[in-house]
């Protein structure tokens, strides 16, 4: 008698597995197992792709720029400071128009949008309220984001079509193409942000703003003091980090280091090395002599002009650049490495080989476009370092987090071959 296959399960059936998935995480999350909410995320999409037919899904993706734009109306409208600066007062659509100096109606048709969207709270007829979200959007470093990093996807997606136009037609030796960034302004991204002071800043409010909303530090995936101490010379248990420096190579302006003597007790040499764009003010900031942190201008793409330090950090970097350009920045600080006394560590998103979050792959495009640069893989990084003539020492995952990619110079980088 034949076997008769099992039917495949109803879309009914599917939306109900998922809801049990949902439910599952959310007590995984509740009852402490995890403080990661990423799974609840994932799995709320994926119920969302699955419940919405094909046509109310392309029309969403289509209608998707427009929470963008909105957004932005609201940063440069004044909106969304408004609110945030009201905190949970309820406030009228008459009120904003009053604080902004807009028209009412643009109010009421902004906030229409955002509020469909979470950025904040309608709570009566043309009344409002800010929500968590809304106090993260309006901080500096959320606003620096948007403008140097989402707005420009805007201008490269209309000039998108000409762009894939451009690289149908190059041969295989052809120079590499240009970004689509350079493409569509005419200069590359960071060219972009030297010329323009106002935009240099607000990337570097981003790259701060950043380093803030990292719930696991650095020093938190790699354990730093744990590691120096099973590297103390000596017979004296006791972990001296008075002689130790540590290097945070295109570290911003600092919060980093900041963070890590805020941790721990470490009596050590910090120093901060940025572009001079981003150290010299700095510098010229009152009270800068007091900082945990020696500030230091400087190229990364330049030799090293600390040696043989403890620790360099190059944290949040590698994913700005290609492949080339990133091997030229790891070989500068393989130059200064002490095979013994230095580790490098660098910090990334490490995408997997399959499966990948939204967000992690959202990153990979987002870097593709701006600076025709990328996330790579653990096998990438691996790849990565090897061929900088450096040596992973270990990888210390996080999750869909950056993770501590911990690397040496070999040994038989110095041999001396007869």
């Amino acid at each position: 008698m034949a076997m008769v296959p099992p039917s495949a399960p109803s879309h009914a059936d599917q939306l109900r597995k998922l809801a049990e998935q949902i439910h599952s995480a959310v007590e995984a999350s509740s009852n402490g197992e995890t403080d990661n909410t990423n799974d609840i995320v994932r799995q709320c999409h994926t119920m969302q792709y699955r419940a919405e037919s094909p046509e109310v899904f392309a029309a969403r993706i289509r209608h998707q720029p427009l929470d963008l734009l909105a957004l932005m109306i609201a940063v440069e409208g004044g909106m969304l400071h408004a609110l945030a600066h009201r905190d949970d007062q309820e406030t009228s659509a008459y009120k904003l128009a009053e604080l902004t100096s807009r028209p009412k109606s643009h109010i009421v048709r902004t906030l229409r949008l955002l509020t469909a969207i979470g950025v904040c709270d309608e709570v009566g007829i043309r009344r409002y309220r800010a929500n968590d979200k809304t106090l993260v959007l309006a901080t500096k470093g959320q606003i620096g984001g948007l403008r140097v990093s989402s707005l420009p996807v805007c201008g490269i997606t209309t000039k998108i079509e000409e762009y894939c136009s451009s690289l149908a037609s190059a041969s295989d030796g052809d120079a590499p193409p240009p970004s689509a960034y350079s493409y569509t302004f005419g200069k590359p991204m960071y060219e972009a942000l030297r010329e323009n002071p106002a935009r240099r800043a607000d990337f570097d409010d981003y790259m701060q703003g950043r380093k803030h909303e990292k719930n696991r530090k650095w020093f938190d995936v790699y354990p730093a003091m744990a590691q120096l101490a099973t590297r103390n010379s000596g017979n004296d248990k006791r972990l001296d980090t008075s002689a130790m420096t540590i290097v945070d190579v295109g570290g911003s302006r600092g919060h980093d280091l900041e963070s890590f003597v805020n941790a721990f007790d470490f009596k050590g040499r910090l120093v901060l090395q940025d572009l001079p764009e981003t150290i010299n003010p700095l510098l010229a900031e009152e009270g800068a002599e007091k900082r945990v942190f020696s500030a230091m201008p400087y190229d990364f793409f330049t030799p090293q002009p600390i040696k043989a330090a403890t620790l360099y950090l190059l944290l949040a970097c590698l994913h700005n650049w290609d492949d080339e350009a990133s091997r030229k920045i790891l070989q500068t600080l393989a130059d200064a490495m002490d095979p013994q006394a230095s580790r490098l560590l660098i910090s990334a998103v490490l995408l997997p080989d399959f499966g990948a979050d939204r967000r992690s792959a959202e990153l990979d495009v987002q870097m593709w476009v701006l600076q025709q640069a990328n996330h790579r893989t653990k096998r990438d990084m691996e790849d990565l370092v090897a061929s900088a003539g450096l040596e992973v020492v270990k990888v210390w995952e996080n999750g869909e987090r950056e993770s501590i990619i911990e690397v040496k110079v070999p040994l038989s980088r110095y041999e001396i071959h007869y």
